[in-house]
């Protein structure tokens, strides 16, 4: 037994190394129609889209050669296959990837992504959304804390149950540490249709949202989460997570009119938008990344800023 074992040992021994084949990313499976209120997974490197040699190494070395993608043979921290977690995003979502979402400007897989894009990439300074890697920490709008921001200070990287896998536990102290924001997707992601996912018309905000942005915007939520809007307590900002209908500042019948390019809400209770349950989010406002107007605002024309404001608040 042990001589024929060490024959057939033998071609295996002297057999020449052979390139691996790169793991196939799964699909995703298509949704039918906008699933019941409740946690929603990331979508994309999350459970069995999570592709661990997509981004980390073993060895950094493959046939003598380097496995990080900008060929620098020096092994990156985690045996990433970038310099940084954020280099390492960027290299999908750049652009250089029809099937990844991209998120630098100019986006060219559509239009209006939901998320926006940063008018640069890791260290650019970006007057119009959020710095990727600045060369120190900023504060934060709306904050007394500085931060460097980073895609993993609102993503977490092997995914979550959470909208866009967005952190349970974002960096800013004013987060309670157990962020569920639920949003719901008619397409999921399938690896091959960024235009179709990442679009406004694809999404129901629920909840949640305003929350994750007030762990490092806390200043601008009025004086504290609990004293928003009370009889004695003016808004210091405007409402958030507020519904449009019964309000005396808003104009319910205008919004829920024929309005061109309506921007996005939170329908916590039902799939209809416009409806009375519609409520003003931080992301009715702003995109998340930038939107290339002075404080990432969406001007839902296209051309003035007053055309967001006048959906609640015609005048």
């Amino acid at each position: 037994m042990s001589l024929l074992l060490a024959t057939l040992a033998v071609p295996l021994l002297l057999a020449p190394p052979q390139e691996p084949v790169r793991p196939a990313r799964p699909r995703a499976g298509l949704g039918g129609g906008f699933p019941a209120a409740g946690p929603r997974a990331g979508g994309w490197h999350h459970g069995d889209n999570l592709v661990c040699s997509d981004c980390h190494t073993t060895h950094n070395s493959l046939h003598g050669q380097p496995m990080r993608y900008d060929g620098v043979a020096e092994p990156a921290d985690n045996l990433l296959r970038m310099g940084s977690p954020t280099e390492l995003c960027l290299y999908c979502h750049d652009g250089t990837d029809p099937a990844a979402p991209d998120v630098l400007e100019p986006v060219s897989y559509v239009a209006d992504p939901a998320g926006g894009w940063f008018t640069g990439g890791a260290g650019v300074p970006n007057d119009h959304g959020h710095d990727l890697r600045p060369a120190s920490p900023l504060q934060a709008p709306g904050s007394s804390e500085s931060f460097s921001l980073e895609c993993s200070s609102c993503h977490d990287v092997h995914g979550n149950s959470n909208y866009r896998n967005l952190l349970f536990d974002p960096p800013g102290s004013a987060d309670n540490g157990n962020v569920v924001v639920v949003v719901d997707e008619l397409v999921s992601a399938n690896g091959s249709n960024p235009a179709q996912v990442y679009v406004p018309a694809n999404l129901k905000d629920r909840s949640g949202m305003g929350e994750f942005c007030n762990s490092c915007h806390d200043n601008f939520h009025g004086k504290t989460a609990g004293e928003e809007g009370g009889a004695s307590r003016p808004w210091l900002r405007h409402p958030n997570e507020e519904t449009i209908f019964g309000k005396d500042h808003a104009d319910y019948s205008h919004w829920a009119g024929p309005i061109t390019n309506r921007v996005r809400v939170e329908t916590p209770t039902d799939d209809i938008v416009p409806s009375s349950d519609d409520r003003v989010t931080c992301l009715s406002c702003h995109k998340a990344h930038g939107s290339g107007r002075v404080d990432s605002l969406i001007y839902a024309d296209g051309l003035r800023r007053l055309s967001t404001c006048q959906q609640c608040h015609n005048q």
